[in-house]
């Protein structure tokens, strides 16, 4: 069941500054996915090659290859499981033949000895048709996105049992006859409501679950009318969601008030923009990009992908 919030006709506007950090030198680039870590570096996850990469914001680096999956063609969803150790979404997808069901694995990296990263595997998922964004919801629990399935898989990080922890057909599964099959995509957890987009679905919804990772509430939609792909929480509640088709990034506030932040439709500021990720502060954005390999611009024009950052407006305290 759902109950709708209202979203306004079209965003808000207002422009961020932003600037690029890096970018590929080659077409067919694809970055998937950014976290960031505890020293400010920013880590991406690639599609179409099973690579992590850092890049640092600062500048003093430019960006380095860290760690090659084996047994997979692209990395997806990446989350931070403790200070320094991340867990990651691998398996075989490709841009021609999409995804491949029962090929899909979730790792574990530990960075903490930054000089020797030591890989680890959590499980493999094989009755998973394609798993996507990932998210910790407790010390021990990932929940991951299946965008063909249309579920949100629950996965005990100690033992590697997994299980579908919820599933809501209406606002996960893809869309009917939709080119570009992707349903439910990026997830997050905050305040014990999972968040999620749908891409193809074109919405932004949560839903309350209780502390075994499982759902006690109804469906609430809380945008609508963008192509999301995935997004970020700030500590306030606020989402910033990359619309990947706009080549836009959404501001979502609670009250479900909509506001474009950076990119447009008719540049490649934010090309393709796939996924964001939060600067320790919550002052700068990190966005990575696809060069508008979904949807090009202005229906012709792809670029190399990239990593963005872009400055946020940040509220001050009243005096």
């Amino acid at each position: 069941m759902l109950s709708r919030f209202p979203s306004p006709c079209g965003p808000q506007q207002y422009s961020a500054k932003s600037r690029t950090l890096f970018q590929y030198a080659r077409n067919g680039t694809w970055l998937e996915n950014v976290a960031v870590r505890s020293n400010g570096d920013v880590l991406v996850t690639r599609l179409g090659v099973p690579e992590l990469w850092s890049v640092d914001p600062r500048g003093q680096r430019n960006a380095s290859l860290i760690e090659t999956f084996p047994n997979s063609r692209s990395l997806f969803g990446i989350t931070e499981i403790s200070e320094d150790v991340f867990a990651l979404v691998a398996g075989n997808f490709s841009m021609g033949s999409l995804s491949t069901p029962g090929t899909y694995a979730i790792w574990k990296i530990d960075l903490t000895t930054s000089d020797h990263p030591e890989t680890s595997l959590i499980t493999k998922v094989p009755k998973a048709d394609f798993l996507n964004g990932l998210t910790l919801f407790n010390n021990n629990t990932l929940l991951s996105t299946d965008s063909a399935k249309g579920v949100i898989w629950r996965i005990d990080i100690t033992h590697g049992n997994y299980s579908i922890a919820f599933s809501d057909p209406a606002t996960m599964k893809p869309a009917p006859n939709s080119p570009k099959p992707v349903g439910i995509n990026g997830i997050e957890v905050r305040n014990n409501y999972v968040y999620y987009t749908s891409t193809t679905g074109m919405l932004f919804a949560r839903v309350r679950f209780n502390e075994y990772a499982a759902p006690v509430g109804r469906v609430e939609i809380l945008a609508r009318g963008f192509t999301p792909d995935d997004f970020v929480l700030s500590r306030n509640g606020t989402a910033y969601v990359a619309a990947n088709a706009e080549n836009s990034v959404l501001k979502v506030e609670p009250s479900g008030r909509v506001t474009l932040i950076a990119g447009n439709l008719f540049t490649t500021d934010l090309a393709g923009v796939t996924a964001l990720a939060l600067s320790r502060s919550q002052d700068v954005l990190y966005a990575v990009t696809a060069g508008g390999q979904f949807e090009p611009v202005l229906g012709a024009i792809i670029e190399p992908a990239k990593v963005v950052a872009i400055q946020l407006q940040v509220d001050k305290p009243d005096s």
